[in-house]
C-alpha cells in the first residue's frame, strides 16, 4: 500500500468529517432561526416566500426545531431523551446537547474533559468513563466520528450490564467538548 496515497486519503477523510460536522451545525442553526422567526410573528407562508422555501418544508423546519409554539401542554417526545453518558432525562440536566444518536448532559461535558486532562476514570449510572489511551486505533468520537488517532483526546463510556441503561459504549473527543461548552455559553447568554 502506498503510504502517501493512505496520507492524502486520511486528510480528506479528516476534511470530510469536518465538513459533514459544520454542516450539521449550519443547518441545526438555520432550523432554529427559521423557529424563532416564527415564534417572534412570521407566519409559515411569510417565511417560505422569504426564503424561496415550500410551505411545507418550512413547517417541517419549524416542527423539526421545537414546533410552533412556545408553551405546549402536549407530552414532548425529547423528554424521554437521557444523557448517554450518566442515563440522566433531558428534565433533570441543565443542558442535554444531541449527536446522532448520542446525547451528553452539561455534567458528562465536565466530567469528561476532567476523565481526558487527569487520566482518571470516574463512575456513572451507566458505567465507567475513561480516557481512551493514544494506541486504540478503533475507537471512535459518537458525535463527530473522528478516530482517536484524529483527536487530541477522547472520553469514553462503557455500558454496565443488566440495568437500564442505555446502550453504549460512547465516546466523545477533546474537540467535540470545545463545541459543546460553546453550546452551553451561547444557551446560558
Amino acid at each position: 500500500m502506498d503510504a502517501k496515497l493512505l496520507e492524502e486519503a486520511r486528510r480528506a477523510q479528516e476534511r470530510l468529517i469536518d465538513a459533514e460536522r459544520d454542516a450539521d451545525v449550519a443547518r441545526a442553526e438555520f432550523h432554529r432561526a427559521v423557529r424563532r422567526l416564527h415564534l417572534h410573528g412570521s407566519s409559515l407562508r411569510e417565511l417560505a416566500a422569504a426564503l424561496g422555501l415550500s410551505h411545507q418544508r418550512v413547517h417541517q423546519i419549524v416542527e423539526a426545531a421545537g414546533g410552533s409554539r412556545r408553551w405546549g401542554r402536549r407530552r414532548d417526545p425529547r423528554s424521554d431523551l437521557a444523557c448517554t453518558f450518566c442515563g440522566r432525562p433531558q428534565n433533570k440536566v441543565r443542558k442535554l446537547i444531541t449527536g446522532p444518536h448520542v446525547y451528553i448532559c452539561d455534567r458528562c461535558i465536565g466530567l469528561a474533559k476532567r476523565v481526558i486532562s487527569s487520566g482518571d476514570a470516574v463512575l456513572t449510572q451507566v458505567g465507567q468513563m475513561t480516557a481512551v489511551p493514544e494506541q486504540e486505533k478503533r475507537e471512535r468520537c459518537s458525535f463527530c466520528g473522528k478516530y482517536r488517532s484524529q483527536v487530541p483526546g477522547l472520553a469514553a463510556v462503557s455500558a454496565a450490564t443488566g440495568g437500564k441503561a442505555p446502550p453504549g459504549p460512547a465516546a466523545i473527543c477533546g474537540e467535540c467538548l470545545a463545541l459543546c461548552d460553546e453550546i452551553v455559553a451561547d444557551e446560558l447568554t
